[in-house]
This record gives structure tokens, C-alpha cells and sequence, in this order.
């Protein structure tokens, strides 16, 4: 299940009214644009609905509005379906959903008073409900049997992974590996990336030597040389005058490099350098272990050198098209952007209140134009060649 198009409006009609326009995605995205032209905000309100989708389904107050409208491409082309979901104040206004292979009239449609109707699989029809305002209910009404059709949709929110690469993604985290896999598990969140200690030592139980292979060999592509990778107590816990079991201490990652003679443990690894590891470490436990829906990573290569931060994006690139992973992410970074083909970029182009994409679909003429010219791809982004109308570049 694909996300093929995404809008999105905070606050309408109010002051400090932003809205998402003209946002379409491919299999492989990079979204590129000035500081504060909405990057960020772009991917956080992707995240912020999957989480709704994948929880329990229940509103937190909030004091402003919100309007998501997500349209997906299934396994076939032709088959869509769309979900469109208005928050006022932590209340639900609407929500509906429909698949437009099967009909154009919603499968679910329920409104402001929380009362809607669901289509019901065994006996054909649709059925009426009632629904707490402050619940979303494509979550409350989740039945496999009478409505498998809702099923895909958790399917995405639930296996959505979100990281920010500019953050610490568990640099500082640690965890305690004598539970049993089950409890480990348990307490682990595979979709906050402060627990990859947990997944790691998970993948490494559950999926063995091909985890730790391909962990290696990614960070061998960009350069890191490791000959291994594994947890240990940090040595700056004494056993011998802690009141746990040396059983029970907390440990954390190390590496070991192999031109250095000592292993590097977590706290010693430069933040570049972790950063990619971490995400390495849960990118390829999530497509080995539980294949994600979407990738979305803010700030991709954030902190790394050039020739990591093009090898990181290539690595990325290639797992999400082998394993059929829709991949997202966002930049301002000149090596970043001369390492992507401009197919995948999505341009934003910032209004007051707004934020529009162009990339392909809507720009393909002057992508196409573009090509010819000769320039590098960060050129796209400086001349703003996107963004220029018809009468702009006769004046120009």
C-alpha cells in the first residue's frame, strides 16, 4: 500500500492557517527546500496520522484543527482508496473512507454527532454505529471479518517508520538484555528509534547472521569499516559495587573497527557515525523482520561527510526498491541533492500559509528541460528554474 497523495490543512480558516498542496508521491521521494519552507513539517504530519491510525485510536485535546485527505495505490493500479479525516479541538468532524475499485459510495462515513455508517462484508450492507467523539473510527470499528477493508489502512500506520536523522536516535539510551525475548520485545517500540539497542539485540536473536551482514555491509558502503558489532556494559559501571546483578546492568552497543585494536563503545562513537548505524540497524531489522510500508526520514545525511551522506542515499535507495518500501525523505544538502536523480525530487515551493510541491507529475516539461542544460541537480534547487512562470523566464 502506497501513499500516492497527500494533503494536509492546520487551522483553516484561522490565523496561522498552513496547508500542504499539490503533494504527490512515487516509490522513492526527496523532498528539497529552503530552511523553514516546510520540510519538516511535511513528514511530521504524515507521522502524526499514523500514529492516530496505528494506536488506540483515541483523540489527546487539542486546541486546533486539522484536516488530513490520504489517497493510496494498492497492489493494482486502478484500485484507490481514500481517507479523509477533520479533527476541531481533540473532536473528530468527519471521517470517511472509500475504495474506488469496489464503489465510489464510502465504505465508512461517519460525521461531526460521531454517528456513521460501515459497510458490512458477510451481510452486505452497511450497518449503522455510534462513535465517541473523541475516537477515530477506522481504529474503533477494526473487524477482519465484517470490514477487512480497514485492515490495510493499519497495515500502513502501523508499519510506518519515522526517523530524524539530525537527532539522537538512541545515542543515549540504553537496555537491559537479561529480560526474556518476549518481555524484551514488549518493551520495545520498534517505531521510536531511541530503542535501538532493544531492536538490535532483538534482530540479532530473531534473524541471526544475515541482520548483523547486512549492518555491516552498509556501514562498510559508506565507508565505516567494522568487522563487528554487539552489546556490552558500559565500562564505566562497576559491578562489583552495583546493587544489581551483574546479570541485570543496562548495556549498550560497541563497535569494532578493524584497523583500530580496542572496541568503540556507544558513548565514544561520533554522532555522524552512530547515526547512521542506528539507522541501519532498524531499517534493515524492519525489512527483514516486518517489511515497512514507508520509510520517512527527516534530514537525510545530516552530519556526514560527502561521500557518506551520496553512499547513505544510494544504500537507501536500493533497499526501498528491492523490497518494494515506499521511501521518503527531506533535505537542504547540496551532496545530498547532486546524489539523487531530480525524478525523485519534489521541489516545495513556499507561499504564505502554504506549502506546494513540484516534482514530476506536475513539472515534467521543465524537469525534462532542465536536464538538457547541463547543470548540476543542486542548480535546480539554487535557480529555483521549478518555480519560475512563463513570463519569468522570457525575462530572464
Amino acid at each position: 500500500m502506497k501513499l500516492d497523495i497527500f494533503d494536509y490543512v492546520y487551522n483553516k480558516g484561522l490565523p496561522g492557517e498552513w496547508r500542504v498542496e499539490e503533494c504527490r508521491l512515487s516509490q522513492t521521494n526527496l523532498i528539497v527546500g529552503k530552511n523553514a519552507s516546510g520540510k519538516s513539517r511535511i513528514l511530521r504530519a504524515i507521522h502524526t496520522l499514523s500514529e492516530l491510525l496505528s494506536e488506540s485510536g483515541s483523540l489527546a485535546p487539542r486546541p486546533k484543527s486539522y484536516e488530513w485527505r490520504l489517497l493510496f495505490d494498492i497492489d493494482r493500479p486502478e484500485e484507490k482508496t481514500e481517507y479523509i479525516l477533520k479533527i476541531e479541538k481533540g473532536l473528530v468532524i468527519q471521517e470517511k473512507l472509500i475504495i474506488y475499485s469496489e464503489s465510489d459510495k464510502p465504505l465508512l462515513d461517519r460525521h461531526e454527532s460521531g454517528e456513521g455508517t460501515i459497510f458490512a462484508k458477510k451481510i452486505k450492507q452497511n450497518i449503522d454505529f455510534q462513535t465517541d467523539k473523541t475516537e477515530l473510527a477506522v481504529v474503533k470499528r477494526r473487524d477482519s471479518i465484517q470490514h477487512p477493508f480497514l485492515e490495510n489502512l493499519y497495515q500502513w500506520s502501523s508499519s510506518l517508520r519515522f526517523y530524524e536523522f539530525g537527532a539522537q536516535l538512541g545515542k543515549n539510551t540504553m537496555a537491559h538484555i537479561r529480560f526474556t525475548m518476549e518481555l524484551l520485545k514488549n518493551q520495545t517500540d520498534f517505531k521510536d528509534s531511541n530503542f535501538v539497542v532493544g531492536i538490535f539485540v532483538i534482530g540479532k536473536q530473531e534473524i541471526g547472521e544475515p541482520f548483523i551482514k547486512a549492518i555491516l555491509s552498509d556501514m562498510r558502503e559508506i565507508g565505516y569499516k567494522l568487522s563487528e558489532i554487539g552489546t556490552k556494559v558500559p565500562s564505566l559501571i562497576n559491578p562489583d559495587i552495583s546493587v544489581d546483578s551483574p546479570d541485570n546492568l543496562p548495556q549498550f552497543l560497541y563497535i569494532q573497527e578493524e584497523d583500530l585494536t580496542s572496541v568503540t563503545e556507544q558513548s565514544e562513537i561520533s554522532q555522524g557515525m552512530f547515526r547512521a548505524l542506528s539507522l541501519f540497524i532498524q531499517i534493515n531489522y524492519s525489512l527483514l523482520a516486518s517489511k515497512p510500508s514507508c520509510i520517512v526520514i527527516d534530514d537525510i545525511g545530516e552530519g556526514l561527510d560527502y561521500q557518506r551522506s551520496s553512499s547513505i542515499i544510494k544504500i537507501l535507495i536500493e533497499k526501498a526498491e528491492r523490497g518494494l518500501v515506499q521511501l521518503i525523505m527531506t533535505t537542504n544538502d547540496e551532496f545530498i541533492m547532486n546524489g539523487v536523480p531530480i525524478e525523485y525530487w519534489s521541489l516545495i515551493e513556499r507561499t504564505p500559509g502554504s506549502a506546494k510541491l513540484h516534482n514530476i507529475y506536475n513539472s515534467r516539461e521543465k524537469i525534462e528541460e532542465f536536464k538538457f542544460i547541463g547543470l548540476n541537480n543542486f542548480d535546480l534547487f539554487t535557480s529555483e528554474f521549478l518555480l519560475q512562470k512563463e513570463g519569468d523566464e522570457e525575462a530572464a
